[in-house]
């Protein structure tokens, strides 16, 4: 499941990255952030002696448009350190046979979006794991270049800007909250002794607090980026949880078993008065179109409206989305939170139209789940 984003013209092992419309903000936000404390940042690093001005030079970092231009180096080097991270995250996911979508940069950071999780007892431990392990390596490596970069005094500070940057990464992600690395580590060694529900919901609930810890300290000093953080864990930790259960619910389901069978359909030659009167004694906001025992087409009440006496279903129907009988539930679930009908239509390899599957099948399931629980 993906959203729309800017790719890059290239691919990172063979990984798309796409840039989210919110990193084209946070981007010139963290340049400014960073410009802005560049003589705090020599000032610091020159009194522990990190960075030392080359041949006793008098180099001015905090003049003119200098502060500007090392902020948005450092920005562009912070997000490509996030990126590496979630290589580290990719490559160990390659491990166990799990296809990486994409890295995507968004406004809170970066995400390695995968196609499913590695259901190996503690694979997913080690998937989130290699994020940090990554983000610490290239710290040290960047901390031990600052010397390298000693013929100029901004290049010194950049780099020993994300030296330590990349390392409280690495500190940050550790947190034991979903969805960070530390939350689905946590999650991963708890799946050792219980059900990844139970897990799951541990989990969430340890994130939960943290998150309200969290806020509270961003809110009381100030640090209202910490506050949205917060935010954004706390959201995401329940996501997580309805995640989880519907996975329990339909994790080894088939189409074939959610699926509402023989639903009513329409032909493509039906005039659009008649189609709209539909709505009178139905509850359906559209129907499958068939033809000839076919399936060709998916259209909406809400198109009918028409003052053309003339016009047909076929005016204002569109593509169907399918699935097959066989496949898995889970998954054809996942592709209707992305389609543009809400719906799949299920044929069987004849292209006839043999069910219907919708978000109402899965509301159907869940609370079949909930009665028996």
């Amino acid at each position: 499941m993906t959203r729309s984003g800017i790719a890059l013209p290239v691919k990172l092992m063979g990984i798309p990255v796409k840039l989210d419309p919110s990193f084209l903000l946070v981007l010139p936000l963290f340049a400014w952030l960073i410009g802005s404390q560049i003589p705090a940042l020599v000032a610091t690093l020159a009194g522990f002696g990190v960075i030392t001005r080359p041949d006793g030079g008098t180099e001015d970092l905090a003049s003119g448009v200098t502060p500007w231009l090392l902020g948005l180096v450092a920005a562009v080097g912070l997000f490509t350190s996030v990126v590496i991270h979630e290589l580290g995250h990719a490559v160990v996911a390659r491990l166990y046979g799990v296809v990486t979508v994409e890295i995507r940069l968004w406004f809170l950071g970066g995400v390695a979006q995968f196609k499913e999780m590695p259901r190996q007892r503690g694979a997913e431990a080690l998937v989130a794991l290699a994020g940090p392990v990554t983000s610490a390596v290239l710290g040290l490596l960047l901390w031990l270049a600052v010397p390298l970069a000693g013929f100029s005094l901004g290049a010194q500070v950049v780099v020993a800007y994300l030296a330590l940057t990349n390392v409280a990464l690495a500190v940050f992600n550790l947190l034991p909250a979903l969805p960070l690395d530390g939350g689905r580590i946590l999650r991963s060694l708890l799946a050792l002794a219980f059900d990844r529900l139970r897990a799951t919901t541990i989990a969430v609930a340890v994130s939960g607090a943290l998150a309200v810890v969290l806020g509270m300290y961003g809110f009381f000093t100030g640090q209202f980026f910490l506050v949205i953080m917060a935010f954004f864990i706390y959201n995401a930790g329940r996501a997580e949880a309805s995640a989880a259960y519907i996975d329990d619910a339909v994790g080894s389901m088939k189409v074939a078993d959610l699926m509402t069978r023989e639903p009513l359909s329409v032909q493509s030659d039906m005039p659009l008065a008649q189609f709209a009167r539909m709505g009178q004694y139905r509850r359906h906001t559209g129907y499958p179109v068939v033809d000839d025992g076919t399936l060709v087409g998916y259209a909406f009440l809400a198109g009918a409206a028409t003052d053309d006496p003339d016009a047909t279903v076929a005016d204002i129907m569109v593509a169907p989305e399918t699935a097959t009988p066989g496949e898995a539930a889970l998954g054809a679930l996942q592709r209707i939170a992305t389609s543009e009908t809400g719906r799949l239509m299920v044929v069987d390899g004849a292209g006839t139209l043999v069910g219907i599957v919708s978000k109402t099948d899965l509301i159907r399931v869940l609370g079949a789940g909930r009665a028996r629980a």
